[in-house]
């Protein structure tokens, strides 16, 4: 996360198309910039992610904890001292995502002493009866909650938890075949549908959010003759699936007659690596080859 020049904190680099410029607010690191893009949309999982990966900056306080150098409480996190202020709300430590937001929000000067702790340690002994205000007194301040900061621990230790799979509408995904050769879930699903005689096709293609560590999806796509039960067949592809392995399916069942349907799916049955297929039947690559 530093910058070329972390003691700046001038905004050197601003661009003013960013996200943040009518905030007011000057990223200066890739954390920022996804900061200021989540606090615009609302994507909170997508923020919990960023801050996961990456460090954040603390202001160096007394050796005593309690005197806190900058006129301001202190709280002690393991063996990292953090300011804070209390209210009638309770207990807030202050955290920046760079020099420059800290810097601003004390009026450091360039000698003034700090240092950099990477997330994951952070959060991962955080006391329960603290919150944090993230940039507080800087250019944009943004509240953690107790949930956030467990949240963003565990995703830091790569547990899975719902928020390392949510997609915000400024997120975007890269879809890849992933290896020729099935694995365990791939053959346990066709398996399960190899005597099933309206299942035509079973492709499987891998979704990655597309950003650094980004969570991956396996995705299943199996082809039937139109009228066939394809509840009843996503089920027997749940089961093979939940049988296989822990992963978790949300199912889908679309008449790809309908053009919206086809266009959604085109890409993937394009990109998909085939698990099965009927003998001599082949999947059209148009709607009206579906006829």
């Amino acid at each position: 996360m530093p910058t070329e020049a972390p003691n700046d904190h001038s905004g050197a680099g601003f661009d003013p198309d960013d996200p943040g410029a009518e905030l007011g607010f000057r990223p200066v690191n890739d954390l920022e910039r996804v900061f200021v893009r989540s606090v615009m949309s609302g994507a909170r999982a997508t923020l919990l992610r960023a801050l996961a990966r990456s460090t954040l900056c603390v202001p160096a306080l007394d050796t005593d904890p309690a005197s806190g150098s900058l006129g301001l409480g202190a709280t002690a996190v393991g063996e990292v001292s953090l300011p804070c202020v209390t209210d009638s709300t309770g207990t807030h430590a202050l955290v920046y995502t760079s020099y420059r937001q800290m810097a601003l929000a004390h009026g450091l000067p360039d000698d003034a002493r700090w240092t950099e702790v990477p997330v994951g340690t952070l959060f991962e002994k955080w006391p329960t009866d603290v919150d944090v205000w993230l940039n507080g007194g800087g250019e944009l301040g943004f509240p953690l909650d107790p949930t956030d900061i467990s949240t963003v621990a565990d995703l830091a230790a790569g547990l899975e938890v719902d928020e390392a799979y949510e997609i915000g509408p400024d997120d975007a995904f890269a879809d890849f075949p992933g290896p020729a050769l099935p694995d365990q879930v791939d053959c346990a699903v066709v398996l399960a549908l190899f005597e099933v005689p309206e299942v035509l096709e079973v492709l499987r293609v891998f979704r990655r959010l597309d950003e650094p560590g980004g969570r991956t999806w396996r995705i299943l796509l199996v082809l039937v003759d139109a009228g066939a039960g394809g509840r009843e067949i996503a089920n027997t592809v749940v089961d093979a699936v939940n049988e296989a392995s822990d992963e978790v399916c949300d199912v889908h069942v679309a008449d790809v007659h309908d053009d919206e349907v086809y266009d959604a799916v085109a890409h993937l049955l394009q990109v998909g690596v085939p698990l099965w297929r009927r003998q001599g039947l082949h999947v059209p690559d148009t709607l009206e080859g579906l006829d």
